[in-house]
């Protein structure tokens, strides 16, 4: 099945770029979403249902769903990745693909004329072709930095909020998920929030807790950010009294102002 640039092969578990020859073997969690969206192409998939439904009985939780959607969309590519639209309270849809028609204006433009200047983009192609190879022989693979979850927290108010942790591993993170469902639950309190984004993280030596409000007042884009150290065991980064003092509900100008924090126990 195509989809955008991409070839589905669902018999062999595989997504292809055709453009750059990329074969994505998928993963138990994206091959199931992915089957799923395909087979109700056009429909909303409730989330319920992409989160079970496995042959062997087993259960997708919702991080491992939103983590799916994420790096399903991240192969797509920019160009491709609202085939994979998100409903609002519901779930997910695959849009159908459409290959765009060229166009009178378009097949002129490619005349003679164009040819040296097509030439000069082939040839800077090829070199950045080349330096690609050279670089992946001889240096480190480099891939970006993935959210190791995405929870979406609804308020009282219906207002969402995004809930994104990273770590630079996939194992040895239940401090960092404890610390986020400490939060999930505090903001579960707010009746709305001018924050629409939290981003947490802790340090490698997990000394220090990382976290970052995004959020928009009146049009302004603004942003928090507060470390909380704690050298104690068991860490206690999130309490209810670090929380009175942070007033994440609170949306008076004074607490939301830009502002770099750090608190030290």
């Amino acid at each position: 099945m195509q989809l955008g640039h991409c070839r589905f092969d669902s018999d062999k578990g595989e997504l292809i770029n055709q453009e750059s020859g990329l074969v994505w073997s998928l993963p138990r969690a994206e091959l199931h979403v992915l089957r799923l969206l395909v087979e109700y192409q056009g429909k909303v998939v409730a989330k319920p249902i992409l989160e079970s439904g496995h042959k062997d009985g087993s259960h997708l939780s919702s991080a491992s769903v939103a983590r799916a959607i994420f790096t399903l969309r991240s192969f797509l590519g920019p160009q491709h990745e609202t085939l994979i639209e998100t409903v609002k309270g519901q779930g997910y849809l695959l849009r159908h693909h459409r290959a765009r028609k060229e166009t009178r204006y378009q097949r002129r433009r490619f005349t003679i004329k164009s040819l040296p200047v097509l030439l000069v983009v082939i040839s800077l192609f090829s070199v950045l072709l080349l330096s690609l190879w050279w670089f992946n022989r001889l240096g480190p693979s480099i891939s970006p930095t993935m959210p190791l979850s995405i929870d979406t927290v609804t308020l009282d108010s219906g207002q969402e909020v995004e809930m994104i942790l990273y770590s630079p591993s996939n194992t040895n993170n239940e401090l960092l998920i404890a610390q986020g469902q400490l939060l999930t639950q505090s903001l579960l309190h707010c009746h709305e929030t001018v924050w629409n984004k939290v981003f947490l993280s802790l340090s490698h030596d997990k000394q220090v807790l990382n976290i970052t409000f995004r959020g928009d007042y009146f049009g302004q884009s603004i942003i928090r950010n507060i470390k909380i150290s704690d050298l104690r065991q068991p860490k206690r980064f999130i309490n209810p009294e670090w929380l009175k003092q942070v007033s994440i509900c609170d949306s008076s100008p004074v607490q939301i102002a830009s502002s770099h924090q750090s608190w030290r126990r």
